[in-house]
């Protein structure tokens, strides 16, 4: 990077995640976009960001840069550096205009003004309240803590961090005649210690599996009958599915291990295995011992008969567990976290996709690898089984493959998005295949075609992930027309006729990015999850929406049991919600 000869800082800008640019301090010193990006990439990694550090290193290529391997940065050092700057900063707008010193009386400005203002703006209103008396300046102080003070009032009414969208959008709902569903009919599962990712229903019994950053998965058995806190307070202690690192761990080993052993509910841990959570035994793929950084629970799947629950995981292994929380396989083969995991229908195959650009399918007899496919060029996002022998994958390389077990080669590449592709998904019959993408689009392919058979164009942001409705000919409700919900970061949702090619409903109630959507069994409602912290049921038939529920975290993920009598959400603040959905609510 060049120099600025007489600018004080050049301001980078950010695009695709990535800060591109320079930030000039002097003519004579400069700091990359390389040197940044791995200031911000350390600093997440010190304050316990680590899914986003993980995806701010990969897409910046932070952590493979000469910078990472050739620089020992001290704890803090962003901040540090941000602070240095400030007081620079500072400095430079209580100078005079000649350039000389002045006194060092530096209570002229506060911190949000170095951060919020142009230099120019800074020294003005330096002068400015130099001008002033000593009383105008204690009216003026007095007037900005009665604000700040008038702002910690409000949060403490409202709840912290309660923007005024936020507020606004809570007077909107109460102008509905849909009012958030009380807390008292809401069932409270706690014992993750740390954000909530992923949840699923046994597709066979009420037991609800969680998965999170704390390194566990939970299996609840949720009582039958309404949910609420009476319900909630009958939840039995869930099993407790601990994942730890393993001592030499081979692909397909059998669930013998330290971490394996304990009573049969998963959840007893011997003490001295606890310190084999920060052992430094994997360094795969460029990651820096990663897996040792970070064991988020990322994904997880039931079987066909719910008699086994297979676990994704940053550390790149997957697990499979029986009913009773036993560790039963630890498949050992991907060198980069995992992102997706899904059992084949019937049951005898486990397919999983990861950041190191593969996909792996496993048998589920022995836990053995099967086959791999590596014909990616970017990490796998999303897979999905299209049969017992086939299924799809996608990934950051904007790529689609068609695989089949045997096969040495793709049985068809779909090309057409142009950013990353997020998640895909077969319809029911395994006809259509979905997907969405970071190009603000969605697309439905076949496999006898090359190019896309619909391109929905109507979402203003990035498309998180895409849900099939349980319905037209070839399912359980034939009579009800064959529909695909796309969720957005432009805070919406929206249904897609796949006969017509249009847009049926745009479902709007949402504030902030929409995580997560689940249709009900019978195709008739959908719920929707966000960062909004608000979980919405919407009549697939005319769109409305017909039960709400506001939680106190981010939403990442909903799902609806078998019998479509309740919603679980898994939410940033560490909790499971589960809510009643009854004949009254439709």
């Amino acid at each position: 990077p060049g120099t600025a000869p007489n600018a004080s800082t050049t301001a980078s800008h950010v695009s695709g995640g990535v800060i591109v640019g320079v930030v000039r301090v002097s003519a004579e010193m400069s700091i990359s976009s390389d040197e940044v990006n791995f200031l911000v990439y350390r600093y997440m990694l010190e304050s316990g960001f680590t899914h986003a550090a993980f995806v701010f290193g990969k897409e910046s290529f932070s952590t493979d840069t000469s910078v990472a391997k050739g620089v020992e940065l001290p704890p803090g050092a962003l901040v540090s550096f941000i602070q240095k700057g400030l007081q620079y900063l500072e400095l430079e707008a209580n100078l005079n205009e000649d350039g000389t010193d002045v006194d060092n009386n530096f209570s002229m400005l506060t911190s949000s003004d170095l951060l919020s203002k142009p230099v120019e703006d800074l020294k003005h209103l330096v002068k400015t309240k130099r001008s002033m008396s000593d009383s105008e300046r204690d009216a003026a102080r007095r007037e900005e803590e009665r604000k700040e003070n008038e702002k910690m009032t409000r949060e403490a009414n409202d709840g912290p961090g309660v923007s005024s969208m936020e507020i606004d959008d809570d007077k909107k709902h109460k102008k509905d005649d849909i009012q958030n569903t009380p807390k008292d009919e809401i069932s409270v599962l706690e014992g993750h210690t740390a954000e909530v990712f992923i949840c699923a229903w046994s597709p066979t019994a009420e037991r609800l599996a969680s998965g999170g950053g704390d390194a566990t998965a939970r299996v609840w058995t949720v009582p039958a009958g309404p949910s609420g806190r009476v319900s909630g307070n009958a939840v039995s202690a869930p099993l407790v599915l601990k994942h730890e690192a393993k001592k030499g761990s081979n692909q397909g080993d059998k669930g013998d291990s330290d971490d394996a052993k304990g009573t049969s509910n998963g959840t007893k841990e011997k003490a001295e295995d606890k310190t084999k959570r920060n052992s430094p035994e994997r360094k795969k793929d460029g990651i820096d011992d990663w897996a040792n950084k970070s064991k988020d629970v990322t994904t997880l799947d039931w079987n066909f008969d719910g008699s086994l629950l297979a676990t994704g995981s940053y550390d790149g292994i997957a697990r499979v567990w029986n009913g009773e929380g036993e560790l039963l396989f630890s498949l050992d083969a991907h060198e980069g976290p995992i992102f997706s995991l899904k059992w084949n229908k019937k049951g005898t195959a486990l397919l999983s996709g990861s950041v190191d650009k593969t996909a792996i399918a496993w048998s589920a007899q022995t836990g053995e690898v099967l086959e791999r496919f590596a014909f990616h060029t970017g990490p796998t996002l999303d897979v999905d089984w299209r049969d017992d022998e086939s299924f799809a994958t996608s990934s950051m390389d904007h790529s689609i493959f068609v695989c089949k077990l045997g096969s040495p080669s793709p049985i068809k590449q779909f090309k057409g998005h142009t950013d990353e592709v997020n998640a895909i998904k077969w319809d029911p019959t395994g006809t259509l295949l979905a997907s969405c993408s970071d190009d603000y689009t969605c697309k439905v392919w076949t496999v006898d075609n090359d190019s896309c058979l619909f391109d929905f164009r109507d979402h203003q942001k990035e498309i998180y992930t895409i849900k099939w409705s349980p319905t037209g000919p070839g399912t359980r409700n034939p009579d009800l027309p064959l529909l695909l919900a796309s969720a957005s970061y432009d805070a919406t949702v929206k249904l897609w006729d796949v006969q017509s090619g249009t847009c049926v409903h745009t479902l709007a109630k949402h504030t902030d990015p929409v995580y997560s959507v689940a249709f009900s069994p019978d195709g008739k409602h959908l719920a929707s999850g966000s960062f909004d912290k608000r979980l919405h049921v919407w009549r697939v038939k005319d769109g409305k929406r017909v039960k709400t529920h506001k939680g106190e975290g981010g939403i990442f993920e909903v799902c609806w049991n078998a019998g479509g009598d309740k919603i679980a959400a898994c939410y940033s603040n560490n909790t499971v919600n589960v809510i009643s959905f009854k004949p009254e609510d439709a």
